[in-house]
């Protein structure tokens, strides 16, 4: 009975522990949609960097890609940078972003999903960013997402 009770337990924290995580430092004050420039991911896989570009341009934004030592002539620079595993299929494991204005460091979002028992890291990638950028860009237009 006791070794049932610890399996029990065992199995709950595993589950418990490969939960997915999203923190966001959200942009205060109105933004305004003109240009942004876009540092690329530098991941192999670019789903997350392609449905950023994808929701920024949905946003209103013109997207401009630079490379991270060009981007004096930015006023408003968005970092993107991604990771995926695999387990039992392709899936984006954390998504991180960092806006500047004016060289300066202005909001934040992270998205992590453990490897392990977790099924909710099966996300919609796309639905994903929207949510992301729709938290850290919170008054410009809020695109669609179920997250």
């Amino acid at each position: 009975m006791k070794a049932k009770s610890l399996i029990c337990l065992s199995v709950s924290a595993v589950l418990v522990s490969a939960c997915s995580s999203t923190s966001i430092a959200p942009v205060a004050g109105n933004l305004s949609t003109d240009e942004i420039c876009i540092i690329p991911d530098v991941s192999d896989r670019k789903v997350a960097y392609s449905s950023t570009i994808k929701a920024l341009t949905a946003k209103g934004f013109t997207v401009r890609e630079v490379s991270s030592a060009n981007t004096s002539d930015c006023s408003k620079v968005i970092s993107c940078q991604s990771q995926s595993h695999w387990d039992l299929a392709n899936f984006t494991s954390d998504i991180s972003y960092e806006y500047y204005e004016n060289g300066e460091l202005k909001g934040t979002a992270k998205y992590h999903a453990a490897n392990g028992l977790n099924f909710t890291k099966f996300i919609n990638t796309q639905e994903k960013v929207n949510e992301m950028l729709n938290k850290l860009f919170p008054t410009t237009v809020q695109l669609q997402t179920r997250y």
